[in-house]
């Protein structure tokens, strides 16, 4: 298992050398219930705390296009105006990106490889459409899969109604 804060510490220093003006008061924290998001950076009152997905510590899963892309998207966050992905932060990450060869960008996709599959957890909850075969995954129960009559499809507006519901067995 990687060291968050060893890690956390590099990063901290790379965008310290291009003087991009982040905060100074982030704490860093493991998230191990995280499933879709591979970070998060919060703002409680004048401090900062960075949540990573504890699936990018192991050492299976890429170092540099996971776990450090990771942490320097979210310590862009801390610098002023830059909770959202545009204007400046956007900037920083092309400056990052730029001198250190990351790949920092606004999202990234389970898709993208940054965890490995023998990492990856498959999604408990499952809805199809039953009219264009849409599906639908979920980790955590929610209502639109208690009661999939009361929705529509996001990509044909058909009703949910009668779309066939997959639960994965534990």
């Amino acid at each position: 298992m990687r060291d968050l804060q060893y890690y956390a510490r590099e990063c901290l220093a790379e965008v310290d050398r291009l003087r991009i003006p982040r905060a100074k008061n982030i704490t860093f924290t493991v998230n191990t219930r995280a499933k879709t998001r591979l970070g998060q950076c919060r703002k409680t009152g004048d401090r900062y705390v960075i949540e990573v997905a504890a699936t990018l510590l192991d050492e299976r899963a890429p170092l540099k296009e996971g776990l450090k892309d990771t942490l320097i998207h979210e310590i862009l966050h801390t610098c002023y105006g830059c909770m959202n992905h545009t204007g400046r932060w956007k900037q920083y990450a092309d400056k990052v990106n730029a001198a250190y060869g990351y790949q920092v960008k606004a999202t990234a996709k389970r898709e993208d490889g940054v965890i490995p599959a023998e990492l990856d957890t498959p999604p408990k909850y499952k809805l199809i459409c039953p009219h264009c075969g849409a599906e639908y995954a979920r980790y955590r129960l929610s209502a639109t899969f208690e009661h999939p009559e009361r929705y529509l499809c996001g990509k044909c507006k058909g009703s949910l109604k009668g779309a066939k519901r997959l639960v994965r067995k534990d």
